[in-house]
């Protein structure tokens, strides 16, 4: 393959767009950005929240926080989870939970944690092992899944959730509780989405995710070299070349760097045999 069926300038843009917005903390700028959509979509979307936002504060006239966000982002919206195509992957793209009021756990929490805040609402991502939810008026505040109606949470059912998905692996710890920051959100549907494509056997896009999340993460060199295995793995040799060659270039002491010498030393030999 060449690089440009791999990589279009639309992706370049969008991954110019996503690394703006992390740098500003603008989470749903990022996710749109991470969906591909265009300007003027995004705009639509993020109107949409605000509407739901207007609608909740309308609500807390006479409800409490938790209370008003699922009246209006359940009972009105009918937003839940996917259980029946948990992995599909637009219910990993903010754009398409919008349109289908359907989504992953961290996708629904994300739509609550950003109507809240314009809303004026304090809603923390709570990233629990296998599942995430929210936390709704601070460190003392209610928790709620929003993948599942958005039920309120004791500590204890959290407990009990973490066995229950981990089959018992994984025991508790209170630092469960502590909030995602935004960064820690984007990870976590980097990582989602990195699982779906691998899952579907979709290299390309399983090198766009790989893409997104070096940008994230622009310090470290794990990333990078997870692109160069990726491009490597589907034969656009030249492509990995350049990648595994940034990653020496930009991170020369490091482990990563190691290997990618290694396999551009394999490359050039395996070339010259050819010719």
């Amino acid at each position: 393959m060449q690089v440009p069926e791999l990589w279009s300038d639309a992706d370049r843009t969008t991954v110019a767009a996503f690394e703006v917005a992390v740098r500003h903390g603008d989470l749903a700028g990022a996710l749109l950005a991470l969906d591909g959509v265009n300007a003027q979509d995004a705009a639509h979307y993020r109107h949409t929240i605000t509407e739901f936002a207007a609608r909740v504060r309308t609500e807390l006239l006479a409800r409490d926080p938790v209370t008003s966000l699922g009246q209006v982002l359940v009972t009105q919206e009918g937003f839940q989870g996917d259980p029946e195509d948990y992995f599909a992957p637009n219910n990993s793209r903010l754009s398409d939970v919008l349109t289908q009021h359907r989504g992953m756990p961290i996708l629904l929490s994300a739509l609550w944690m950003l109507v809240g805040e314009q809303a004026g609402i304090v809603v923390e991502g709570i990233g629990l092992p296998g599942h995430f939810i929210v936390r709704v008026g601070g460190s003392n505040g209610v928790l709620a899944d929003p993948f599942n109606g958005g039920r309120m949470l004791s500590v204890t059912e959290c407990r009990q959730l973490v066995g229950k998905l981990s089959g018992g692996a994984v025991q508790w710890n209170d630092a469960f509780l502590h909030p995602v920051t935004t960064d820690g959100v984007l990870e976590r549907v980097l990582r989602n989405l990195a699982h779906i494509w691998q899952r579907l056997e979709v290299p390309e896009q399983m090198l766009r995710t790989a893409r997104f999340y070096a940008a994230l993460r622009p310090r470290e060199a794990e990333p990078r070299l997870a692109q160069a295995k990726i491009a490597d793995a589907m034969g656009a040799t030249a492509l990995a070349e350049m990648l595994y060659r940034a990653v020496v270039d930009g991170f020369p002491s490091s482990a990563a760097a190691e290997v990618a010498a290694g396999r551009l030393d394999e490359l050039r030999r395996a070339a010259v045999e050819i010719n």
